[in-house]
């Protein structure tokens, strides 16, 4: 972009002095060479500017789109500081919501697959797991219990 400037400036400055030295011709052609000559550094100085212009216009949009982005970023992160990172006795691990950070809503939990991927999925309820709608990803939150088998036999028709 300064040489652009530059560029202009500089076939302003001759221009100019094209002109002063046209000032002094005294035949019709000499001025018609001094003038065009003066036509095209004048060309010249316009097209620097105009692709100064772009370039500049060019910068300016990808400050809008950087500017954008880094909203979009402190955003998700502002809404992450709801939740923190919970691990549930089978060890399985979902965001929930912290205390105090309600705002009206129960308590829930994020589907940390989906976190990862900038989504913020609520997990909901199956039984002994949470389930995920979005990336069908079921996570236990207590063991099994284990199978009581009574002493007469191991048959299930046992009494």
């Amino acid at each position: 972009m300064y040489s652009e400037i530059t560029a202009a400036i500089q076939s302003t400055k001759t221009a100019i002095e094209l002109v002063k030295a046209a000032h002094g011709l005294s035949n019709y052609s000499e001025l018609l060479t001094a003038v065009t000559a003066v036509q095209i550094k004048l060309t010249d100085a316009i097209a620097s500017e105009l692709a100064s212009q772009e370039k500049q216009a060019a910068l300016a949009e990808r400050v809008r789109e950087l500017e954008k982005q880094i909203a979009e970023i402190e955003d998700w992160k502002s809404q992450l500081q709801r939740y923190a990172l919970f691990q549930f006795t089978t060890g399985a691990l979902a965001y929930a919501l912290k205390p105090g950070y309600e705002n009206g809503e129960p308590m829930h939990y994020l589907c940390t697959a989906c976190v990862d991927k900038k989504k913020k999925t609520t997990l909901q309820p199956q039984g002994r797991f949470l389930h995920c709608p979005e990336c069908k990803t079921d996570i236990a939150t207590e063991k099994s219990k284990p199978i009581n088998r009574n002493s007469r036999g191991s048959s299930w028709m046992s009494v």
